[in-house]
């Protein structure tokens, strides 16, 4: 009878976690992933069939758990404390963009944009956060959190965002021409954030009044959960 091959795996598998520990421990040797290597030394150890291991390895690859050429897996690339600092404030501060993370010592020492960049890109290669554009900014997000949440997150960190679309909830018309009033801020300061969220899609002109603002009828909902949320500082 011919040895079954592994159909369906999960990373509690213990093939699959030994595959891993065998990982980890030729990158311990100061090695980059080498997959044949990985192959070849996981043959020798363990009794699964050619095409069951292989299956193993192509899963550990597409889920992102292990990747070619690199020294660290999913589960040691956060080893690094200034790495897991970076990764601990972009899961706390979604939305966070590049030069706002730069300014801040999140780590307890400064970084250069080259350090940043660095961390910022192994995070991105294992699939703990992901980059999006926002205008001209890079932000960054957790990697399983909505692009469009995302995008929210960033402009509400905005002060007089968040103090427009909270007025916009409570009385879920705003003349246009009077908000800055309301708000207590400049005109143009005003203007320049209500264009922009009119770019975005967020906003609009109310049907029935072309003086009045009010939500895109998909996004009020998503905005009102996430200025609940305790993810938002300024």
């Amino acid at each position: 009878m011919k040895p079954k091959i592994i159909k369906s795996i999960g990373l509690e598998h213990p093939s699959v976690r030994r595959v891993i520990e065998i990982a980890e421990e030729i990158m311990d040797k100061n090695k980059v992933l080498n997959i044949d290597t990985l192959y070849n030394v996981s043959k020798k150890e363990l009794k699964i069939p050619r095409n069951g291991l292989l299956f193993i390895i192509q899963f550990l690859i597409n889920n992102k758990i292990l990747i070619e050429g690199s020294k660290f897996s999913k589960k040691t690339v956060l080893s690094n404390p200034i790495r897991y600092a970076i990764y601990r404030f972009i899961d706390l501060n979604p939305g966070v963009h590049f030069s706002e993370l730069r300014k801040r010592s999140i780590s307890g020492e400064n970084m250069s944009s080259g350090q940043l960049i660095w961390h910022l890109g192994m995070l991105m290669k294992f699939n703990f956060i992901r980059k999006i554009k926002v205008g001209n900014y890079s932000v960054f997000i957790p990697y399983g959190m909505d692009e469009e949440n995302g995008k929210i997150f960033f402009l509400i960190r905005d002060r007089i965002i968040y103090k427009l679309l909270t007025l916009l909830i409570e009385r879920e018309v705003l003349v246009k021409a009077e908000i800055y009033k309301i708000l207590d801020e400049k005109r143009e300061k005003v203007y320049y954030r209500v264009k922009n969220l009119m770019d975005l899609d967020i906003i609009a002109m109310n049907k029935d009044s072309d003086r009045e603002i009010v939500f895109r009828s998909n996004k009020k909902k998503s905005i009102i959960k996430i200025l609940k949320s305790p993810k938002i500082y300024f």
